[in-house]
């Protein structure tokens, strides 16, 4: 199965902004100032944040069209159908009548017409949220075939890696699973076209029926041989050495709190399975503790079990200890669900056919009867994530919301419940369905996804933000098959956030994003078996560099006069550029002549508070200049310098260091085209030399670095006199106050 894909979720935070460009967030009190969507810090876990254990986690009923082959997704708020797939392939049995939930909201379903080869099948359906309609380039269209990302949640596979989602738009759009050549036949979705068709599993129980989910995400089967075995919740492969058969069960199924599989009806009825430890024990247990639907008490884990045509409904302990056996309203019974607030509906089943479902309370008070206005054959019931009560009519093709506070006062003074909503389902489509077709008798369940979002104030605007770092206190944690991951945004009003798309940040990496305000939200996803992420802190920084660079570039010096200097400031650096046609100077003995004299200084970028901290940030210094000459003596010259083309220069840039993090490195280089002393051609390029002189040395192509600078310097004349430089470049680092050690290529 393709891990669920978080891109990104539409909701902004109506919190108030956060004040600051350095906050910690690791407090209940600092975590409610974001907003907090299926997460929480309930006690005994304070000031970490968890995603929610709740009883369901998506608002929809899967309700398996018998006839037709296909399951319906419904959303049970409004009673659109979402989508509809084929429950197997092409030349495979199909005439599904059982769904189940997992704990990431894929619905399983069973395909009670398959046997060939003495096996039978299973098939998912992955569950995308958001999402906009598009056409196969992208472009946006309400009845286009595909979904386009943003989504909000996605467990769907989009196995053409073409970015967009191929899936059903609603009920009778349903896409082709063609098995071309078979391939297909023994499991796989290789030729299924609607991408939210994730796993197709050939399994040992024939014409199967039983599908249950247990604590880890996995998936129990029964069918009619009364061949149970488990399968994969990740892979969607069946489970080597699972396989048990006690002579009993394939029929409706669940697992309970405890982890026992109950398994309904087949061979000698009732299978009541503990698989742990393994290889498990088990029993058939008799029809006094019914034979038909199951149902699970969320609130007690008591077993509910109907008997087909005694009138009554059977109450077990976990241990299968009959607890009562109690009247619902009718002769017949086929589904049975029990919601949180003690009721069970029991479905009055095909039988007849009836038109009514059984409503009474977990002590055995019988409340009364539902009508089913233009309902018949009612088979399956369930709880959905509202507490309302669902159930699927075989004979009239339509599934009917039930309202649990509507309708008369019936017994012990609780109202009835009355339909609220009906569902048609295509003529002749005779949906079965008594199964946990909505994830309710999951219980308890850890919501697959929630996030945490805040929005903090930098105060001015261009702010850059450069830095988000989380999990660094002891119980921050990630086990395996959860992740947080982070995303953030930007712009100089809060109102304009929602139209910037979120990007994702790495724990402590530097990046940016410039805006007065940034929305920062942390996704906690659940593995498959329930285990929670805990964020345990977080903290927002802006990309404040701890230092700044500085530079100068000078063409000509000599004793205390200089001539083409770029930045003569020299801290901070910034962008300049001096030049000079010709000039001449002198000291003293000493006099010299240039042309074509040229300084220039560059910082990438120009403005450092702009931006955070990046590879090659830097600083330059460039010195240049086309001639010189360097005479000393009064009246004739005891030593003649002449110099072609110089060229200098002093980088100081930002690089990775150790560990990744960037560090100020720093070069110099300086080229000399030709040189002669005295008339004398002396070849020297871009090497470092000295060379003695009757007046002093000449020092040629020297760098100095330090900690934190460097100088380039292409000619020094040292004399007692005086001394001379030409092409002096230099670029440094500068910690800023209260940063001892800080440079520009850290925050």
């Amino acid at each position: 199965m393709a891990v669920p894909s978080l891109v990104a979720l539409p909701a902004g935070p109506a919190a108030a902004a956060v004040t600051g460009t350095n906050v910690l967030y690791t407090t209940d009190a600092d975590f409610d100032q974001g907003v907090l969507q299926d997460v929480n810090h309930d006690a005994p876990n304070n000031d970490q944040l968890q995603l929610d254990r709740t009883q369901t986690f998506f608002p929809y009923v899967n309700i398996a069209k018998s006839a037709a082959g296909t399951m319906v997704r419904i959303d049970v708020n409004t009673g659109d159908v979402l989508g509809e797939w084929f429950s197997a392939p092409s030349g495979r049995g199909r005439d599904p009548s059982r769904t189940t939930v997992d704990r990431l909201g894929n619905t399983w379903l069973s395909n009670r017409a398959e046997a060939a080869g003495g096996d039978g099948s299973v098939t998912r359906v992955g569950v995308v949220v958001g999402g906009t309609r598009s056409n196969v380039d992208g472009t946006a269209n309400p009845n286009g075939d595909y979904l386009k990302p943003p989504f909000a949640y996605n467990t769907c596979d989009d196995r053409d890696d073409d970015g967009l989602i191929a899936t059903s738009r609603g009920m009778g759009d349903v896409r082709a699973w063609t098995n071309a050549g078979g391939v297909d036949n023994d499991g796989g979705v290789e030729t299924a076209a609607d991408e939210c068709v994730i796993n197709y599993t050939r399994v040992n129980g024939t014409n199967t029926r039983t599908v249950a989910v247990d604590a880890e995400n996995n998936l129990w089967t029964g069918g009619s041989d009364n061949d149970h075995e488990k399968v994969d919740g990740v892979t969607g492969a069946p489970v080597d050495d699972t396989q048990i058969n006690l002579g009993c069960g394939g029929y409706g199924g669940l697992v309970d709190k405890a982890g026992t599989l109950w398994s309904a009806r087949f061979g000698a009825n009732l299978l009541r399975f503990e698989p742990d430890p393994a290889p498990g024990s088990g029993a058939c247990l008799d029809a006094s503790h019914g034979d038909y639907g199951l149902g699970m008490d969320p609130v007690t884990g008591e077993i509910w079990h109907t008997r087909v045509d005694a009138g009554v409904v059977v109450k077990m302990a976990p241990d299968g200890t009959v607890l009562g056996t109690y009247p619902h309203g009718n002769t017949f019974a086929q589904g049975v669900a029990v919601d949180a607030s003690g009721n069970v509906w029991v479905a009055h089943s095909i039988l007849g056919p009836q038109t009514t479902v059984g409503h009474l309370r977990t002590d055995g008070t019988f409340v009364g009867n539902v009508a089913l206005p233009g309902g018949s054959g009612p088979t399956g019931v369930a709880v959905d994530s509202n507490g309302k009560i669902w159930v699927a009519n075989r004979d009239s093709s339509n599934a009917m919301r039930i309202d649990p506070a509507a309708g008369p006062t019936g017994g012990g003074g609780f109202p009835v419940g009355a339909v609220d909503l009906t569902v048609n389902l295509g003529a002749n489509s005779f949906p079965y369905n008594y199964s946990d077709m909505t994830g309710s008798v999951l219980g308890e369940v850890t919501a697959p996804v929630g996030t945490w979002s805040v929005v903090q104030d930098g105060g001015v605007a261009g702010q850059t933000w450069g830095k988000v770092t989380w999990n660094t206190e002891p119980q921050g944690s990630v086990p395996a098959g959860t992740s947080i991951t982070v995303q953030a945004r930007a712009a100089n009003a809060e109102a304009d956030l929602a139209a910037q798309p979120f990007v994702p940040v790495g724990n402590g990496a530097q990046f940016g994003l410039v805006g007065r305000f940034i929305e920062v939200r942390a996704t906690l996803l659940a593995s498959p078996s329930g285990d929670s992420p805990i964020l345990s802190d977080l903290r927002i920084e802006a990309a404040d560099r701890n230092g700044i660079f500085s530079c100068i570039a000078t063409v000509l010096r000599i004793a205390g006069l200089t001539s083409t200097v770029a930045n003569p400031p020299d801290v901070p650096c910034a962008d300049d550029h001096e030049t000079l046609a010709q000039v001449a100077l002198n000291a003293g003995v000493i006099n010299v002549t240039a042309t074509g004299l040229d300084a220039v200084t560059n910082q990438t970028p120009d403005n450092l508070a702009a931006s955070p901290p990046a590879p090659g940030d830097n600083a330059t210094a460039t010195a240049k200049v086309l001639t010189s000459r360097i005479t000393s003596g009064l009246i004739v010259p005891l030593v003649t310098i002449e110099l072609g083309v110089i060229t200098s220069t002093a980088t100081a840039t930002c690089v990775a260091g150790p560990g990744g993090t960037l560090v100020p490195s720093f070069t110099g280089s300086s080229s000399i085209a030709s040189l002669k002393i005295n008339g004398i051609p002396v070849t020297v390029g871009s090497a470092p030399l000295t060379i003695p002189l009757v007046i002093g040395s000449l020092r040629l192509n020297s760098t100095t670095t330090t900690a934190t600078t460097v100088t380039q310097h292409a000619v020094i004349l040292d004399t007692l006199a005086t001394d001379v430089a030409i092409g002096e470049a230099k670029a440094n680092v500068e910690a800023k106050p209260g940063q001892p050690g800080g440079h520009p290529c850290q925050v």
